[in-house]
């Protein structure tokens, strides 16, 4: 899993809209904690070195939410690239639609984790790829939603890639 201070975070900086702290459920020694932004954009980064040659992988979102009241985070984009061979704009045309606090009927929606260590965090997928064999560089998983629309309530605990 990637920390979220090492994932790419837009205005993590600005501490009116992003606040960084410690939870005691959380294995990292901070998490990044959205008090109110018009724009979420979350981007992590791995080496396909660090991953299984030959192997699906999906990336996931871990969050919780401050509570299920409407923070306007309904729903967002998301996508997978490989950095050093897919540009922005190819990869913008198989966008997924996720689903963060409400359960919808279509599009990636989140589920309870239950691996114990990580008890009340969700997760939701953000996409899946291959790393095939010869491919070398990041691979990149983001989720952004560009509405301007102010939205809070979202704590961020990092995003996981694993096995399909």
């Amino acid at each position: 899993m990637i920390a979220p201070r090492e994932l790419i975070i837009l205005d993590s900086d600005d501490e009116f809209s992003w606040q960084w702290g410690a939870r005691r459920d959380s294995r990292f020694s901070e998490v990044a904690y959205l008090i109110i932004g018009n724009q979420l954009d979350i981007c992590g980064t791995i080496g396909t070195e660090m991953l299984s040659p030959k192997t699906k992988y999906n990336a996931y979102l871990v969050f919780k939410l401050v509570n299920m009241c409407d923070y306007r985070l309904e729903y967002a984009k998301s996508s997978i690239r490989f950095v050093n061979y897919e540009s922005e704009t190819d990869t913008e045309n198989q966008d997924n639609i996720v689903h963060l606090p409400r359960l919808q009927e279509s599009g990636n929606i989140p589920k309870m984790r239950g691996d114990g260590w990580m008890d009340g965090w969700m997760e939701v997928k953000l996409g899946y790829f291959d790393s095939k064999k010869g491919i070398e560089g990041p691979v990149e998983a983001r989720l952004f939603e560009m509405n301007h629309i102010y939205k809070g309530g979202l704590i961020v605990e990092g995003v996981e890639f694993r096995p399909k």
